[in-house]
């Protein structure tokens, strides 16, 4: 019996050795920025930023950090990628990017050609932030490689923040791949631009997409808020300015607490997808005040409540212009409403239904000051 067990013993100790798939920082070059643009000839080229951390022997063991802008092309994302590996001392590491850039080009053709090589490697942050520009990727990332300190991190909480207040929606490299095997919803990216006055990066709006494709076309910061109110999917701070007349003091702004949407979808000669949106309010500027009598309020809210109505009307015009369904009535139509989406499914499914929305405003709390 002694034996036997010493025998197991024996047998078991070498599956004990330790690790067998390690990975060593030490022999990493590490990637933190990666942009993908789309050459003349059909070739991509991957643009990445890449972080080493020296430590000094001579400096009781300091580190000082350096980036390395990188190149590589070829026929597919994985070609261009592995002439990066090549070029480079050290293991090509994309396990701490933190977002990544389509170019003009790429994003105007089926973006999943791109994006399958990086949902098939394990060691992509699958939470990392994806944006469009309206130029090149290499264009963005050397301009960051030149001008902003933490790179990858500058673009991302960029990025972050336009989410938190509610002017793009929330979308990473995870949550994506729902929206590019959904039929019957799209989705919006950030719009990245290089603003040349300033010498800075900005986002513009939301980059609108249908199917796998952008359309060209992108929404305003202001459009993207009130499209993700309608969505439901605004963050806690959505902060609107409106114009109630011509005079320099006519303005005023509103930050949207609460939101509540009532939708009805009814089939005639097109699909009528009939939308309520009922937003609570508070005033968070407002110069002319008298917000502590009924009168003001309920002006403000009949006109603000007009306002919007025409905004909406003229946002879900131009999704329906772009065939985006980013607000996903085709996947209410495919859950509730079987009978209608057979009959009307297909690529361009959204030219067949018409939105007619409404806004209806409360003012709900007018600050700590009357």
């Amino acid at each position: 019996m002694r034996k036997t067990e010493l025998f197991l013993i024996i047998s078991i100790l070498p599956l004990l050795a330790g690790c067998w798939d390690e990975r060593l920082l030490k022999n990493s070059r590490t990637v933190y920025l990666t942009g993908f643009d789309l050459e003349e000839n059909g070739d991509y080229q991957t643009t990445s930023i890449i972080r080493d951390m020296n430590i000094s022997e001579s400096s009781r063991g300091e580190i000082s950090i350096s980036n390395e802008l990188v190149t590589g092309k070829g026929g597919s994302i994985k070609e261009a990628s592995t002439r990066i590996d090549q070029s480079v001392p050290g293991n090509y590491d994309p396990s701490k990017g933190r977002a990544i850039i389509l170019g003009i080009d790429v994003a105007k053709g089926d973006i999943y050609n791109v994006l399958d090589s990086l949902y098939r490697d394990p060691r992509v942050d699958l939470n990392a932030k994806i944006a469009v520009t309206d130029n090149s990727a290499n264009e963005i990332i050397t301009h960051l490689s030149e001008n902003e300190v933490e790179k990858g991190e500058y673009l991302y909480e960029l990025i972050h923040s336009s989410e938190m207040h509610s002017e793009i929606q929330e979308i990473t490299l995870r949550s994506l791949r729902t929206y590019l095997f959904d039929e019957g919803k799209d989705f919006m990216l950030p719009y990245l631009s290089k603003d040349e006055e300033n010498n800075e990066v900005k986002i513009n709006g939301a980059a609108l997409f249908h199917d796998h494709s952008f359309t060209g076309q992108y929404l305003s910061p202001d459009e993207s808020t009130l499209l993700l109110l309608f969505m439901e999917t605004q963050s806690k701070k959505a902060i609107l300015t409106e114009q109630l007349d011509k005079k320099a003091d006519g303005s005023v702004s509103y930050n949207v607490k609460s939101v509540s949407r009532k939708l009805k979808l009814k089939k005639e000669e097109k699909v009528h997808a009939d939308i309520m949106l009922q937003l609570d309010v508070e005033i968070v500027d407002y110069p002319p005040n008298h917000l502590d009598k009924q009168e003001m309020i309920n002006f403000l809210e009949n006109r603000l409540s007009e306002i919007l109505t025409e905004k909406a009307d003229a946002l879900f015009k131009k999704l329906a212009a772009n065939q985006s369904d980013v607000l996903g009535l085709g996947r209410e139509l495919i859950a509730f409403h079987p009978s209608i989406w057979k009959e009307i499914k297909g690529e361009n499914y959204y030219e067949h239904i018409l939105v007619n929305p409404k806004v209806k405003v409360n003012v709900r709390s007018s600050g700590i000051i009357l």
